[in-house]
């Protein structure tokens, strides 16, 4: 890949309309979202760290891959539950109320491959078209 325009960067905030990149994780057969932050610490060093995200009531984004899945998020509020380890901090999460899904470049360009090898084997060549 060569230089990334704007579009492509991966913004490391939650804010409405920059694409994020999203991680799926099953656990007792249940999805669970979360999005990576990154930010720098007082000697620079970068600190990452994770944010819960929860979508609408059946919702299910498709990660077959591992690799996540960038979105855009159109609208979310922020959100908060008991941790029941301290009760002085609570956990704090992200309900995405509308997106949209947004295809990495590597998924692109896998679909345009695929497409090609189809259309490939589907040419035909008559007697007429050869030159001898």
């Amino acid at each position: 890949m060569d230089e990334e325009t704007k579009e492509d960067i991966i913004f490391h905030k939650l804010e409405a309309g920059k694409k994020i990149r999203v991680f799926k994780s099953t656990y007792n057969d249940r999805n669970y979202y979360k999005v990576q932050v990154t930010q720098k610490n007082y000697q620079g060093d970068p600190d990452k760290f994770y944010i819960a995200l929860q979508f609408k009531k059946g919702v299910e984004l498709a990660d077959p891959d591992g690799k996540g899945i960038d979105i855009i998020i159109h609208s979310a509020y922020e959100n908060f539950r008991k941790n029941p380890k301290d009760e002085y901090n609570p956990i704090l999460y992200y309900v995405v109320t509308d997106f949209e899904e947004v295809k990495r470049q590597e998924q692109l360009e896998e679909e345009a491959y695929a497409d090609f090898q189809d259309n490939l084997n589907e040419v035909e060549i008559s007697e007429e078209d050869l030159p001898f």
